[in-house]
């Protein structure tokens, strides 16, 4: 006891050691504060495109679309809604089927009173309890005769709404596919942007050591100089850009892919001048055929055309067998079972006009519905009409700039010769460079228009 004191003491006495504990103390917490800060990080990192896949290889266009497909959130958004139209459907075929339930009653009172099955328990029981104490279990059965056609409207009225989601993943899986088409053939632009910036580099360089050279020698002046250079400074500019666009777009590629964003890719394929085959009868007939978007506008009218079936046959007879079987004590005449079997006709009179509302508002989706359907076969005649109006303006443009790129590089070479042997003066140089490097523009704008005209038809026939 003395000891434990003595040594209590001791430490209190000590500057040192207790120097030594506050540092360690706060070490620990340093290290704690650490490890919750970098745990934050990554957690945050990691909600910011940082989880998922993360690849690290050269990709195709068509391994990239193939892998929107699998990882695309929006695809996996549709997915889950069809799933949900799907199990809508069970349930209204559940509807069909016999349905039975379990009551039990515990009762108490001074006077005698009607229970029924609690909320959301179907088939309803009503059960008369005497006063008193009073004890009840009960089995009510009941299954659907006739309704008509009521619930087989039903049925089919979430039925169509099912194909309709299910034709929205077709139309997610095509719209995911545009999409890593775009960003891919965006990205290959901008690389080719960069190539033309870095030949006009190359050519502004050339141009500099000839009029720096020039100067040197006493044939130039310093003006010329200066303007060289600051031709060279504009056309790393325009490559830096470039560049950047190209980083931008690879990062739009992998959003589109559903891929980690510090993902490593380089793009295996090449802006190429294709034409597609068929043409825009072929492509019309295709899209009326398997578009998803007319699919889904013609399930949802089938859908509201038997969802306003359903609302009139509301109005018919209702027919329903039903069975029930109750054990109860205290008994009744000396028994305490029971059982009882019959059928149950409702009929609607009087409803404060709910029934003829509801018909009316049914009626009024199917209108709607109907509309709707018009409206998407107007927008994808318009949209396939307007890709390949896209593609026959983009091999011409095509056409176009293959033959000013020829032209004007031939020009650029006979000018830059002369400025050489001081035959010509430098600003006709800079203009020959200016204009070659507008006709490179102009057919790599012309590649990308091809390109993405192919893609956009693509999508406006309803393929992936």
């Amino acid at each position: 006891m003395n000891t434990t004191r003595s040594l209590s003491n001791r430490w209190r006495r000590s500057p040192a050691m207790a120097c030594n504990g506050s540092l360690a103390r706060r070490a620990v917490w340093a290290a704690m504060l650490a490890i919750g800060l970098s745990s934050t990080a990554f957690a945050q990192s990691s909600a910011l495109g940082g989880d998922g896949i993360q690849i690290s290889r050269p990709i195709s266009v068509a391994a990239a679309v193939q892998m929107a497909l699998k990882n695309n959130l929006e695809i996996m958004t549709s997915r889950s809604e069809a799933a949900s139209a799907g199990q809508e459907t069970r349930a209204a075929r559940s509807m069909t089927r016999p349905q039975l339930s379990a009551n039990s009653y515990l009762t108490v009172g001074s006077m005698s009173n009607i229970f029924t099955t609690s909320p959301s328990v179907t088939p309803v029981n009503i059960l008369a309890v005497p006063s008193n104490g009073f004890a009840d279990q009960n089995l009510t059965l009941m299954m659907p005769l006739y309704t008509g056609g009521r619930l087989q409207a039903l049925i089919r009225a979430a039925s169509g709404r099912a194909q309709a989601a299910e034709a929205g993943i077709a139309g997610a899986n095509a719209d995911a596919a545009l999409m890593v088409k775009d960003a891919y053939y965006r990205a290959l632009f901008a690389a080719e942007m960069a190539k033309v910036a870095d030949a006009r580099k190359s050519a502004a360089r050339a141009l500099v050591n000839v009029t720096r050279a020039q100067f040197e020698v006493g044939k130039g002046i310093q003006a010329s100089v200066a303007r060289a250079e600051s031709e060279l400074a504009d056309a790393q500019r325009m490559q830096t850009s470039a560049q950047n666009d190209q980083a931008k777009m690879l990062l739009d590629l992998k959003r589109a892919m559903g891929v980690r964003l510090d993902s490593t890719i380089t793009l295996s394929d090449a802006l190429a001048f294709n034409l597609p085959t068929g043409d825009l009868n072929a492509s019309l007939l295709e899209a009326a055929r398997i578009r998803p978007e007319l699919l889904a506008a013609r399930s949802r009218v089938a859908a509201a055309r038997a969802q306003a079936g359903a609302a009139r046959a509301s109005l018919q007879p209702q027919i329903y067998a039903a069975a029930m079987a109750d054990l109860f004590a205290p008994g009744s005449g000396g028994r305490n079972t029971g059982g009882t079997v019959g059928l149950t006709i409702s009929i609607p009179l009087i409803d404060g006009g709910q029934r003829r509302a509801e018909i009316g508002s049914a009626s009024a989706m199917l209108q709607r519905s109907e509309a709707q359907l018009k409206s998407v076969e107007l927008q994808v005649g318009t949209e396939v009409r307007t890709a390949w109006l896209d593609i026959d303006t983009a091999a011409q443009n095509y056409r176009t700039a293959q033959a000013a790129v020829k032209s004007a590089q031939e020009a650029y070479d006979v000018v830059a010769l002369r400025v050489q042997n001081q035959k010509a003066i430098l600003v006709e140089q800079l203009d020959a460079l200016a204009a070659l490097t507008q006709t490179n523009t102009n057919l790599a704008q012309a590649l990308y228009e091809n390109a993405i005209a192919a893609a956009r038809l693509q999508r406006a026939i309803g393929r992936p």
